[in-house]
């Protein structure tokens, strides 16, 4: 299953498989569907009868990937059983093997270059920055809107109770202590016994 390196083709074997999520139910509902087992990374990838993607994973066992193996996907929590093969083809992988050179070719000029990869020079930085100085940093208070208060709750002198009754005794002070009926309107009729 190996693909030697000078070899830029590999097998990629389909097979019809049933694979389902009820992982913990004792009757469990399967679905059909068909996997391609790639056999240069051996990496197994799951779709639904409408070529839909169900997931994937990689074979890391070692045995062969062959008919009847069962397998869970590394996520979404579904379980595959593998069923017959029917089909096999090989994938054109010089695109890969390119792209895997020029990356080690890259990594190897950055590290005789005493560059590390994933960080730009200090000198790349220094030319690119449009500001001449260093920043000044500005302290907190003047970023933040002052409210004059910082951490805690303010809390009221009076309670919400002593707030209503002093709104409450202020507006009787000019009025008698009932409360004066309402109006009504001008063309309602008054309400008859019979309703």
């Amino acid at each position: 299953m190996d693909v030697p390196q000078t070899q830029n083709t590999a097998p990629v074997l389909e097979f019809r498989c049933l694979y389902t999520s009820d992982l913990r139910r004792k009757q469990k509902r399967w679905q059909d569907g068909r996997l391609k087992f790639h056999t240069f990374n051996k990496r197994v990838m799951v779709y639904d009868e409408r070529s839909n993607f169900v997931g994937d994973t990689h074979w890391r066992e070692d045995t062969a990937f062959d008919e009847g193996e069962e397998f869970e996907l590394e996520r979404g929590g579904i379980l595959v059983e593998v069923g017959e093969c029917v089909g096999k083809r090989d994938q054109d992988l010089s695109e890969l093997v390119d792209k895997r050179v020029k990356e080690r070719e890259e990594r190897a000029a950055a590290k005789g270059a005493g560059l590390n990869p994933s960080r730009p020079h200090a000198s790349l930085i220094r030319t690119s920055q449009a500001t001449p100085g260093p920043l000044q940093h500005k302290p907190l208070n003047v970023l933040l809107a002052t409210t004059g208060h910082y951490g805690r709750a303010m809390i009221p002198q009076t309670s919400p109770f002593e707030e209503k009754q002093r709104l409450i005794n202020g507006n009787q002070d000019g009025m008698g202590k009932e409360r004066p009926a309402k109006r009504r309107k001008p063309n309602e009729d008054a309400p008859s016994k019979s309703g």
